[in-house]
């Protein structure tokens, strides 16, 4: 662990002078005011002219990342640099256990905090937040609560085709600045830590941008009694603007994915408006974490467009593993943080992939991860040996003719519940999955033995 701290007090109660600028963005209705003037001029909508606009925000898009993945170390060096001048203490963590060692240090005697719906923290930090005896909970859902009624609310978006697919008909959402902080608000602080997975920073001039659906940050930041920021190495961009079209571009390709995750989570909900209002009004105080976790091995070698990612999840849109996978494990699931959890080594090998190509096709900044995926397979095959599930999958070539050689026994035998349950425990194959009819004859001898009439 790396203390960068700059000599002004803050986390242990002293005075803190000036902070970053803190800036929340929340979606708008820039969009529908324009085509609304539209109607009323009697003008055709802009279709056309839209459907450009998102090829030129991705075009854009992709030169900015191409950017800050081939000069991150200059970035960082400069953010580095810029925050030692403000009355904050930054630290740089080389893992999620560093990361949650030096929250506990920070957090002092308190043990609630309050998380962000971020991949960095929920799924590289929170594991660790939890062996440290935090109690975590995204305050995300406890917002949705407040906005829908659990009982009543009705999931309508189960999968993808539902959505309206906007883009495809020449519509973009917009996302505006709504809120923006240059000091933390007193008069109404609980004691609790708020622990923010960063969106985007400037190396400029420090500014960090938060993406926001429901009003979860935005009150973390006016009331928890100490906030931590935490900043993926990828996060860094080289000025305010540029973070702020990061930011904003998370929105507008990840919109829709937001729409398919939409559901309550009873887990995650705790009542952070409920806890008593500190009678003393401690001084507040903020602390960023930049977390490494293996970023700076991946940004040199084959996996460096992962760097590309400015994880707008767009992604996980039409993947078709991850709705019946990953949530039950409480991660935040994209197809890159499936590959990124597997070479940071959290989570098994990438084998439910099944290369479809769906997130290659969906990514704005054409990251290919099916075939890092694939290189993510061989190498650790080269490594490890193939389980008998992963063998026998491998080869549904050898299955087949399995299968044949012992036709009609073996379709007599898929319908026993014993052969079933044994399928299942050793390849994974669904006990009630209707498998092939195998044939004795096969197609080529059929062909081949002048049968075809």
């Amino acid at each position: 662990m790396h203390d960068y701290g700059s000599g002004k007090k803050n986390s242990a109660g002293g005075l803190m002078t000036r902070i970053p600028g803190i800036i929340v963005v929340e979606p708008s209705a820039e969009q529908s005011k324009y085509r609304a003037a539209e109607v009323f001029a009697r003008k055709q909508p802009k279709q056309l002219k839209l459907s450009n606009d998102i090829e030129s925000v991705k075009e854009h898009l992709r030169e900015v990342r191409h950017e800050a993945r081939d000069d991150n170390a200059k970035l960082l060096e400069r953010l580095k640099n810029t925050l030692a001048g403000f009355g904050v203490n930054v630290r740089i963590a080389a893992d999620g256990k560093e990361a949650a060692s030096a929250i506990r240090q920070i957090a002092g005697d308190t043990r609630l905090a309050s998380i962000n719906k971020s991949n960095i923290v929920v799924n590289e930090i929170r594991p660790d937040l939890k062996s440290q005896g935090f109690e975590t909970y995204i305050r995300y859902f406890t917002e949705f609560s407040k906005n829908f009624e659990p009982e009543v609310f009705k999931k309508e978006l189960e999968d993808y085709w539902s959505l309206a697919g906007m883009h495809d008909r020449g519509l973009m959402e917009s996302f505006a600045v709504r809120k923006k902080f240059s000091s933390l608000p007193k008069g109404d602080i609980r004691d609790y830590v708020v622990i923010l997975g960063v969106n985007a920073i400037s190396a400029e001039n420090g500014d960090v941008f938060f993406l926001q659906h429901m009003s979860n940050i935005s009150h973390d930041l006016e009331q928890a009694r100490k906030v931590i920021l935490v900043v993926g190495i990828e996060k860094v961009a080289k000025d305010s603007d540029t973070a702020l079209f990061h930011t904003r571009s998370m929105g507008i390709f990840g919109l829709e994915s937001i729409l398919l995750d939409l559901k309550p989570n009873d887990l995650e909900r705790f009542d952070f408006d409920g806890l008593p209002v500190l009678a003393d009004q401690p001084e507040r105080s903020i602390d960023v974490i930049i977390l490494d976790n293996g970023r700076s091995k991946l940004l040199n070698g084959i996996y460096e467009d992962l760097f590309l990612c400015i994880d707008c999840r767009n992604c996980a849109r039409q993947c078709p593993i991850g709705l019946h996978v990953f949530f039950e494990r409480g991660l935040v699931y994209s197809p890159k943080n499936y590959l990124l959890g597997f070479l940071q080594g959290f989570l098994p090998p990438v084998d439910a992939c099944l290369h479809c190509g769906r997130c290659h096709v969906e990514c704005p900044v054409e990251i290919d991860i099916p075939t890092l995926i694939w290189k993510a397979q061989l190498e650790h095959y080269e490594h490890h040996k193939r389980s008998l599930k992963k063998r026998m999958l491998d080869d549904p070539e050898m299955l087949a003719k399995m299968g044949t050689l012992t036709a009609p026994l073996s379709n007599w035998m898929v319908h026993i519940p014993i052969v079933q349950y044994m399928t299942e425990l050793f390849t994974g194959v669904h006990r009630n999955s209707h498998l092939p009819t195998f044939h004795r004859e096969t197609f080529r001898d059929w062909f081949k033995g002048g049968k075809r009439g």
